[in-house]
């Protein structure tokens, strides 16, 4: 292995054993994918538990990427990964617990001997629904809702919040619960479910004594299960560990609690606490901050109520700052880029998409045909952020279509499609090829736009850019039908979208959830104009143990050279509770 020189927090990590659980608790910045990376490569080189492996797991395909080239890197030359397992959480139990046992548990006979389940999205349009209607809104679609298996309540779940706040409201009675659940068991007795469905296949297979050799074997064929990221845990997550672990796996968590902002998915860092604390884990910190100056870590730690961060330097002169703005942030654009110069990697983070697109356009939740009209409208191969902004919503206008899982950081490519580079090669041919048929003529009324988009969206899996498995994806396209936005049919699409040519600020723009694990130079954190959603500055400064404090902490836990807050107007007493905090403001 290579010669890296680490702390001693660091190797007394790499250097721990695996016969114990262990809670890696590691503070941003704290080099911790690299000492993971170490850790798993310095156990593949020694291992001598064949034909079992180890399982180094994260919740994300880039950070299975990531960590893979680096524990390669690490690895003596030519040794390879196997008989290990890298990959997300949801590919293990899929792979590991679910398709072997698919058929006894789905009762999916399969086809041509493949009786593989395919994974959905909550989004896609399927013919699996319950056989009564509900709320005035007809028939609802197997996959979206789920059940949960503690209490046995319906969760619904299908991209419509209006949708799901309404069926959720629901007193049911029995047959109601009894139709939804025959629903569910129709659409995977036909081979389909979604990811939350593969949770309850597995910890339903894990906790059947009718499995429990198979589940004595799973734990001799993966004895160590690492999770990274392990504050985004969920709670049928930490059940199917749980099993694992009363049957002799060994778990190592990595994360940082602090950092859990996946609240919508029920994670709770107090339960993953539970977990650890129920387990008799033995913890390690890492509490060194390799990113950030001591100014911006001392500010982070108030957020949280954390008190034992060393940061990389301290600065005399302020390095975190709130600047303010009367009406909109845009206003403060000049501001950003003066406190900008002389850096390159500067990003705009914001809870949620809303107050990004204000640099953007004036649509700030766009509706599936506005994506397409906007991923025309910003096509731009000089400018690789109205670029890539193109790709990003014109993938989205693909995914709402597609009838398979997508990859939601890599332009929503379909699980199916092995390579993400082959798949943003075709989003850049399938918008030349719209722009080269007059589809960026936008001066025309939604209805008559919409109308050409139509014919040429139909003909994409026919084009000679579209290779044979990108077409079998895109075959729903065929029969695609489009509509213009409610009431808009005969407003014209240009000015309806009201969308700058250019970006009005060209720094890259993320949510805190996307920004997540980065590095900036700069981070520039938006703050809404009101109160709400976790948006403001006041939710991010209420309660250290809250999630709107976790989301503040992760966003501004990103920067190397200065801090911003953009805040509405204040007032002094509000100055003075921001000044608190560590702020200077301007």
């Amino acid at each position: 292995m290579m010669a890296v020189e680490f702390t001693e927090e660091q190797l007394s990590y790499v250097n721990s054993g695996i016969e114990k659980h262990i809670f890696l608790e590691a503070c941003p910045g704290s080099g911790k994918t690299e000492v993971v990376a170490v850790k798993v490569a310095k156990e593949i080189d020694s291992w001598n538990k064949n034909p079992g492996g180890l399982a180094a797991l994260s919740f994300a395909n880039s950070a299975t990427d990531e960590l893979t080239s680096r524990v390669s890197k690490y690895l003596p030359h030519g040794r390879g990964i196997f008989p290990h397992f890298l990959g997300t959480f949801d590919s293990f139990i899929y792979k590991n617990v679910v398709s072997p046992l698919s058929t006894e548990l789905t009762n999916y006979i399969g086809e041509g001997g493949d009786s593989s389940i395919r994974i959905i999205e909550s989004t896609t349009h399927i013919g699996y629904r319950t056989k009564y209607q509900y709320a005035m809104r007809g028939n609802v679609a197997a996959n979206h809702y789920s059940i949960d298996q503690e209490s046995g309540k319906l969760i619904f779940d299908s991209g419509d919040s209006v949708l799901d706040n309404t069926l959720g409201a629901l007193k049911l009675d029995d047959w109601q619960i009894k139709d939804f659940i025959q629903a569910k068991l129709r659409m995977l007795q036909g081979g389909f479910a979604t990811y939350k469905d593969i949770e309850c296949l597995a910890l339903e297979a894990l906790i059947n004594k009718k499995y429990q050799d198979f589940v004595k074997l799973l734990v001799k064929r993966y004895p160590l299960i690492l999770i990274d990221e392990c504050q985004d845990l969920s709670e049928e997550q930490l059940s199917i560990l749980q099993v694992l672990a009363d049957n002799g796996a060994k778990l190592h968590f990595v994360g940082d609690l602090h950092q859990a902002i996946y609240g919508f998915r029920d994670v709770e860092p107090i339960k993953v606490n539970k977990f650890v604390k129920d387990n008799n884990f033995t913890s390690l910190q890492l509490t060194r901050n390799f990113r950030s100056c001591q100014n911006i870590v001392d500010l982070c730690m108030k957020l949280t109520g954390r008190s034992n961060i060393v940061g990389s330097m301290s600065w005399l002169e302020p390095r975190c700052f709130v600047v303010q703005y009367d009406i909109c942030p845009t206003e403060l654009i000049e501001i950003f880029e003066e406190k900008c110069i002389g850096f390159n990697n500067n990003v705009v983070v914001s809870r949620g998409h809303s107050i990004l697109n204000k640099f953007q356009t004036s649509v700030t939740e766009p509706n599936n045909i506005q994506k397409l009209a906007l991923a025309i409208k910003l096509y731009n191969p000089q400018n690789m952020e109205a670029l890539n902004q193109s790709l990003q919503y014109f993938s989205e206008f693909l995914r709402y279509h597609l009838k398979e899982s997508c990859k939601p950081n890599s332009f929503n490519c379909p699980q199916s499609i092995v390579s993400n580079l082959s798949w943003r090669k075709f989003l850049y041919e399938s918008l030349h090829y719209l722009i080269g048929n007059d589809l960026q003529k936008i001066d025309v009324n939604w209805s008559s736009w919409t109308k050409t988009a139509k014919a040429l969206i139909r003909a994409i899996p026919k084009q000679n850019f579209c290779s044979e498995s990108i077409a079998s994806v895109l075959a729903s396209l065929e029969n695609v039908n489009l509509s213009a936005p409610s009431g808009s049919s005969k407003l014209e699409v240009a000015s309806s979208l009201g969308v700058t040519t250019t970006p009005s600020l060209k720094y890259k723009k993320s949510t805190i959830h996307g920004a997540k694990g980065e590095t900036h130079d700069v981070t520039i954190v938006i703050s809404s104009a009101i109160s709400g959603k976790d948006s403001h500055w006041k939710d991010w400064l209420k309660d250290p143990d809250s999630e709107a404090a976790r989301f503040a902490y992760v966003a501004s836990s990103r920067p190397k050279e200065f801090l911003i807050w953009a805040v509405k107007s204040l007032k002094q007493p509000e100055k003075k509770q921001l000044e608190a905090v560590g702020f200077t403001i301007i």
